[in-house]
Formats: structure tokens, sequence, C-alpha cells
């Protein structure tokens, strides 16, 4: 028997979108770029009263949270005021004409270093840099997870920033997906890390695949950008 799938990207983060578990078992082949339909997260809709996202990363791990995913999914099914939980994870999601909005609560940070460190559902590690296109983030990622200042932080996600007057440009390294065209939840993670200590409440990044306005008031912290379906189909079960 088929299953229908759609593809998805948010700011080029692309995702496969399924309500068939019998997908799960098929992400390694099923996102190679070359070979099969090709994209960074697969994400698997267990339940929708209340809505339940499980998210396998293109090699096959499990993430603990995906924000452009759920922006993608809020887009698809024209989900407003609706929760959705990754785990344990609670979110808020409010689709639009382009995109949609996803609300969580607010990141814990410290420092280490040079390097924020952020827990958002799923931990991120970030520093700044001048000029962030010269950053070989693949190399910069592994030699941080073979690090034993760095061990007890399990799946991070690696981000680095440059800040100018009216932009924050972002690229991110994503455990078990590799360097993508935008992270979600690396973003918003950032902008909490930025934001908090200072009397703004917005933010706007740039990533290598779109913007993203983020919004951060005492209680919660969201962010916007668009949803676009690349494609639709059937995939046997």
């Amino acid at each position: 028997m088929k299953t229908k799938y759609t593809k998805m990207h948010s700011n080029g983060n692309e995702f496969l979108i399924t309500e068939d578990i019998r997908q799960i078992v098929k992400t390694k082949i099923l996102a190679d770029k070359k070979k099969g339909i090709g994209f960074d997260q697969l994400l698997f809709i267990k339940n929708k009263n209340p809505y339940e996202v499980l998210v396998i990363n293109s090699d096959g791990s499990e993430a603990d949270n995906c924000i452009n995913g759920l922006r993608c999914i809020a887009s698809l099914y024209s989900l407003n005021n609706q929760v959705i939980y990754i785990g344990d994870n609670k979110f808020v999601v409010n689709s639009n004409g382009n995109g949609a909005e996803v609300s969580g609560s607010l990141p814990d940070v410290t420092v280490h270093k040079n390097y924020y460190v952020i827990n958002f559902g799923n931990n991120h590690i970030a520093r700044e840099c001048s000029d962030i296109e010269s950053i070989n983030l693949e190399n910069e990622y592994l030699k941080l997870k073979a690090s034993r200042e760095f061990e007890g932080i399990k799946n991070f996600n690696l981000s680095v920033y440059q800040k100018s007057k009216n932009n924050i440009a972002i690229r991110t390294y994503e455990n078990g997906a590799g360097e993508t065209l935008s992270c979600g939840s690396a973003t918003i993670s950032v902008a909490f890390a930025l934001l908090k200590d200072t009397k703004k409440n917005e933010l706007l990044f740039t990533s290598r695949g779109g913007k993203t306005k983020v919004y951060k008031d005492d209680a919660s912290i969201k962010s916007e950008a668009n949803a676009v379906i690349i494609e639709q189909g059937f995939l046997n079960g």
C-alpha cells in the first residue's frame, strides 16, 4: 500500500512529512539527496490529538527539537494556536500565508570560555565570529565533539554567528544532519542568548537559506519564517 508524503522547506531546511510509521526505518535511504528524495529530517506525525511529532535526522538518529519542521507542519495542516509535542518538549504554532510562527519556553543559557551553551529542548553550542564564511564548521564541530571540555553536552548543534547593525548572520552544523541551510532551534537559541541581558525583544537573523524573525517576552520565545511545499507524492509502505 502506498502512502502520501510531503517534502517541504523552511529557509532551505528540508523535511519529509509523513503519517506512515513504516517510513522511519527508510530514513537514511530516503534522505539521500542523490539517490532518494533528499531532506535533512523526516517528520513522522505520531498523533493529532494532541499533535505529537517524531523527528528523525538524515543519519537515522532521533532529534529532540525541530522548529523549522514544526513551522512546515503548521503551514501544511493550517494549524493555529495548536500545541505540538516533540517528546516532552511543548510548542505552540500559528500558520500564516507565507509560513508559520513557532513558540516555546525560554531556553537555558550558560557561558563556557568563548561559547554560549544553550538548551532549548536540544543542546546548542554557539560563538561569535568576525567572518562566519571563513569557518570550517564541520571541522570545528568534530573538534568540540571530541573535546573533554564539552563531553557532557550530548548531541549538540554548533552555530557561528556574525553581528551587524540590523541583522545577525548564522550558520549551523546540526547533529545527525550536518550543516543545513537553516536551523530553527539554533536561531532561537542564539537569539535568546543575545537578548536575555538587553532591553531588546526582537532580532532578525539571516542564514544561507533565508531570514528569520525572533521575538521574546517574559515567558516564551518565538520565531517566524517561511514554509514552502517542494513536492508531494506517494511512497511504498
